[in-house]
């Protein structure tokens, strides 16, 4: 692209290859450079596909479709951070398969035990509300935006090295969102009444959330952060605003229930 990419002569005349560049060159075509962060070999530019897009709508208009009975029952304004903690999610799972096969290789085989990793942090994230009674999201909405953070930090430098310490690094700072974004959403919803429209609407962000991804053939991979960083703040936000209203007051405590003796 900028013409800097320039073989040595003597390597050339050793391994008997010419520099044809001058001969095949084309001024009218500028290709962005592959990299790490926009790793899109088969694209010449960073630009949003035609295909892509008639898809990206195509699956839009089936999301609404197929959550439609929802809408009969009015969406409720504290509702709208599940929207958000949707979308985030998703967005953060492809993100995180992504840069992780970059990282291991993009086998079924790495890709089957990055999705099973991701799961596991779910789960854990589950079990950690469980047991710690979990009431408010502060803490892990904060560890949450800081991991994001992070990435962005590193992404910015080049990514995680090819070593089995920079494998790790990236295991732990990929997944550890996943991990932190389940104890949010399980928090959340273990303080409200109705969670049938609650799920739809995650549900629906969820699909909004994985559309996002694609913004990756524009922007490249490192953008996504900031993405995600801005769903998941103004999920932050839009919970605290909401918590003044009547739908969306914790519930209360269980009254105890006394054995007949």
């Amino acid at each position: 692209r900028d013409n800097d990419l320039v073989l040595p002569a003597q390597l050339l005349q050793e391994t008997g290859f010419h520099e044809v560049t001058s001969f095949l060159a084309d001024p009218a075509l500028k290709a962005d450079v592959s990299t790490d962060d926009w790793p899109f070999f088969y694209m010449p530019r960073r630009i949003y596909p035609l295909s892509y897009l008639m898809m990206v709508g195509m699956m839009l208009v089936l999301s609404f479709l197929m959550t439609a009975s929802f809408f009969a029952e009015r969406p409720q304004f504290s509702q709208v951070p599940f929207f958000l903690l949707g979308a985030g999610f998703m967005l953060v799972e492809t993100k995180g398969i992504t840069e992780l096969g970059l990282t291991f290789g993009n086998s079924w085989q790495v890709i089957g035990v990055v999705i099973a990793g991701i799961l596991v942090m779910a789960f854990l994230a589950n079990w950690v509300v469980q047991r710690l009674r979990i009431q408010r999201p502060l803490v892990p909405y904060l560890l949450l935006l800081a991991s994001l953070s992070l990435g962005w930090l590193i992404a910015g430098r080049g990514g995680f090295p090819s070593t089995p310490l920079g494998r790790m690094e990236a295991t732990i700072v990929l997944t550890s969102p996943v991990f932190f974004s389940g104890i949010v959403f399980s928090t959340l919803l273990g303080s409200r009444g109705r969670i049938a429209g609650i799920m739809a609407v995650n549900l629906l962000g969820a699909m909004c959330g994985g559309l996002l991804e694609y913004n990756s053939m524009y922007f490249g991979f490192r953008a996504l952060y900031v993405i995600a960083i801005v769903l998941y703040s103004l999920a932050f936000v839009w919970d605290a605003v909401a918590l003044r209203t009547p739908e969306a007051q914790p519930l209360p405590a269980p009254a105890p229930v006394e054995l007949p003796r």
